[in-house]
């Protein structure tokens, strides 16, 4: 028979183990999420939101008023965070009147956090004579080039964007002058005229490429085209936010280490009276809740997310 008083050393030891695998998890990033509360006024976008997803968001979340995931941002060391991922959730919060907005923030410094980039694939795009549209862009060269070039050229970013048509013709999208660099603006304000001679004109899934021998089989029975983008550094999206200037929507994606999933938090108390401070206790005191229930959880594995 076990004696009250090793019962109750265990108890003790129990709750050290804890205590212990909680410190642990607190001074490992991966393993502990910083999530804030921040006004919603100090989130700067670096891309435009697309407003069809904007407005099912706004719809879903003032019926459940539930915030699934968060959005992420990045720390810009003057008040304001960059915003990483989540420009739809953001948009949906302003558009709905919250005054703050729940976000993990990472650090845009660490070397894991990697910049990459979105290519559109046009669905049944053929009618919209891109090649034409942008053979007219001013400033703009369209110049025929190989399959084979296409990476090369992508990743040297000679070029605003690539064109790949229903017929698998790829059309480079050069300066009109020859540049061994093009300046950022530049490149901006070509980009948006790309994007927006089919933006809402055509069905827009965003797709990854690595190489255009990697297009899934399906493709060759879709009426499709192409728009491939080279990717932007991480230093362009901080100078561009600082100047307020947004790249055009679903151009970029980050991979981010630790990304929390699944806060589901209840939004109600940001709609309930309080200032600054009271909105701060609330959600401080659910993360706690989260961290003392065991609720945040570290996964190392891959994952497929099903998205809305």
């Amino acid at each position: 028979m076990t004696s009250p008083g090793g019962r109750h050393a265990r108890r003790l030891q129990s709750r050290q183990t804890r205590a212990e695998e909680k410190d642990r998890a607190m001074s490992t990033p991966e393993l502990m999420p910083n999530l804030q509360l921040v006004p919603v006024a100090q989130v700067r976008f670096h891309e435009h939101p697309e407003r069809s997803r904007t407005q099912r968001l706004v719809a879903r979340l003032r019926e459940e008023a539930l915030l699934r995931n968060t959005p992420i941002v990045a720390d810009m060391d003057n008040g304001e965070y960059l915003l990483l991922d989540g420009a739809n959730r953001v948009s949906a919060f302003r558009e709905l009147g919250y005054s703050h907005v729940p976000v993990q923030v990472v650090d845009y410094r660490d070397e894991r956090v990697q910049l990459k980039g979105w290519h559109h694939l046009l669905v049944n795009g053929r009618g919209l004579e891109l090649a034409r549209r942008y053979r007219e862009l001013e400033g703009v060269r369209l110049e025929q080039v190989d399959q084979e070039r296409l990476i090369h050229i992508l990743e040297l970013r000679v070029v605003y964007a690539v064109l790949v048509d229903e017929a698998a013709v790829c059309w480079g999208l050069f300066p009109a002058q020859d540049a061994a660099t093009i300046e950022i603006h530049e490149r901006i304000k070509i980009m948006e005229r790309v994007v927006s001679a089919y933006e809402g004109q055509s069905k827009l899934e965003r797709i990854k490429l690595a190489d255009f021998s990697q297009l899934p089989e399906v493709l060759s029975t879709v009426d499709h085209q192409l728009c491939l983008f080279p990717v932007l550094a991480k230093n362009e999206m901080l100078q561009l936010a600082r100047e307020n200037v947004m790249i055009p929507t679903g151009l970029t994606r980050h991979l981010i280490p630790g990304r929390a999933l699944g806060i589901n938090l209840d939004l109600k108390f940001l709609n309930e009276s309080g200032g600054e401070a009271e909105l701060q206790r609330r959600f401080q005191e659910y993360v706690e809740r989260l961290e003392m229930e065991g609720r945040i959880r570290y996964y190392e594995e891959s994952v497929f997310i099903m998205n809305e």
